[in-house]
This record gives C-alpha cells, sequence and structure tokens, in this order.
C-alpha cells in the first residue's frame, strides 16, 4: 500500500534572534496577565505567531503545495503533480562578513547542501537545504520513496 501523503518541512519562516523575541512576547503576556489582560493578549498572540511559523511542501495524493503555516495553519495553493523527473542534491558555497568594532571584518564560509525537486517541463521546485549532507539525504530518500523518483547527488 502506498502513502497518499507527505510533509516536508524546511525551515522556519523567522530567523534565529526573532525566535527569541517570540518566546520573549510569550513570557511577557503571560507575566502580563496579572497586570494588563488586553496587553497580555497581543503579547501572547504576536509571540505564538513568531514561534509557530513555518514554512513546507505537502504532497498529497496528485498534487502538491508550498506552504507557510502560522499557529499551524498552513496556507498555500493546491497545485497538480506533474510528472518527476529527478530529485537532486546540490552544495553551494556560503559566505558571512562580520564587522567588528573598530570595522575590521572577518569572513565565515561554508558549505550548505540544497535539495531541489525537478519536473518534466523543466520547472525546478526547492526542498530542504542544511549544512549537514546526511541530514539532507534522508530527508530526499524519504520523499524519493513517495514520489517513486530516484534521488541524484551532483556535489561531487
Amino acid at each position: 500500500m502506498s502513502r497518499l501523503y507527505f510533509n516536508l518541512k524546511n525551515g522556519l519562516l523567522f530567523p534565529f534572534q526573532f525566535q527569541i523575541l517570540g518566546y520573549v512576547f510569550l513570557f511577557a503576556g503571560f507575566a502580563l496577565t496579572v497586570v494588563n489582560i488586553w496587553a497580555s493578549i497581543i503579547f501572547i498572540l504576536l509571540g505564538g505567531l513568531i514561534v509557530t511559523a513555518y514554512a513546507g511542501i505537502e504532497f498529497k495524493g496528485n498534487h502538491f503545495r508550498e506552504y507557510n503555516a502560522f499557529f499551524f495553519i498552513k496556507n498555500g495553493k493546491w497545485k497538480p503533480l506533474r510528472k518527476v523527473e529527478k530529485i537532486f542534491i546540490k552544495q553551494t558555497k556560503v559566505s558571512q562578513k562580520y564587522y567588528g568594532r573598530a570595522n575590521q571584518s572577518s569572513t565565515f564560509r561554508s558549505h550548505v547542501y540544497k535539495a531541489f525537486l525537478k519536473f518534466d517541463n523543466g520547472e525546478t521546485l526547492f526542498l530542504y537545504d542544511h549544512k549537514n549532507k546526511d541530514q539532507v539525504e534522508s530527508k530526499l530518500e524519504e520523499l524519493s520513496g513517495f514520489l517513486k523518483v530516484e534521488g541524484i547527488d551532483f556535489t561531487h
């Protein structure tokens, strides 16, 4: 029996600093419940919005959608699932430049592995990225088993 549903979460919508801010809003909201209930509700809703926001791709039957989820409610338009040509991994170089107090900079370089899905019409769909290649490969193994398509590694 083949599965009819597959969900791939590919990351948070807000960066780490905003996630911390979201938890601060949640904590402040719960602390304010004694003093001001309306301010408490606003802080809890704002914190919840930030903390629960993520993106992903969902496959259901012969359709798929890229979605953004807030408060665990997914929002995205369903599209028909065309014939999948291949699933592949590419390696990309990422660099970040940090500046210190005396206007001196340091550049950090690393590799990120990105997974894509290619349809028969040439359209590609971004699936997932991570610094750890094994984690990307494990996600792709699940998806390739679901779509019955072989994964290709272009990182060499």
